[in-house]
């Protein structure tokens, strides 16, 4: 199989896309990182009991784990571009297979994290469900 020009042009501005996403996508992390560790004392100056019983430093430690999944994707996203560029430099089709792995890791992670996020949300909405009956 061989790839047109258009296929090529189209694949290029594709890896150029997913690297500047990819290098927002650390910057994001970053924010969260920086977030995670004071979002516990900005939350600590609130009134004893605003946060309903959650201790501060929960919050922290949950930003942290959503900048850690989120690194997961950007980096695959991120290799993805850089590798897939270098593969059209070079003309190396073994480099351009490898970014092409990381783009099919990247959406099956994102796939993955979807359909656990559809699970939570039904579960949240059967709780919610099953709190209202308790309650009347």
């Amino acid at each position: 199989m061989q790839i047109s020009d258009q296929g090529k042009k189209y694949l290029l501005e594709a890896a150029r896309w997913a690297t500047f996403l990819g290098i927002a996508g650390f910057i994001m992390i970053g924010l969260l990182v920086i977030l995670s560790f004071s979002i516990g004392s900005i939350l600590s100056s609130l009134p004893e009991g605003y946060l309903g019983g959650i201790p501060p430093r929960f919050f922290s430690f949950f930003y942290l784990i959503v900048a850690g999944i989120y690194f997961i994707p950007v980096y695959y996203l991120f290799q993805f571009g850089i590798k897939t560029k270098k593969a059209f430099e070079d003309d190396d089709i073994g480099m351009l297979t490898f970014g092409l792995k990381k783009l099919r890791s990247h959406y099956k992670f994102i796939g993955i994290l979807f359909i656990i996020a559809v699970i939570l949300y039904f579960f949240l909405i059967l709780l919610g469900a099953f709190g209202l009956l308790l309650a009347s």
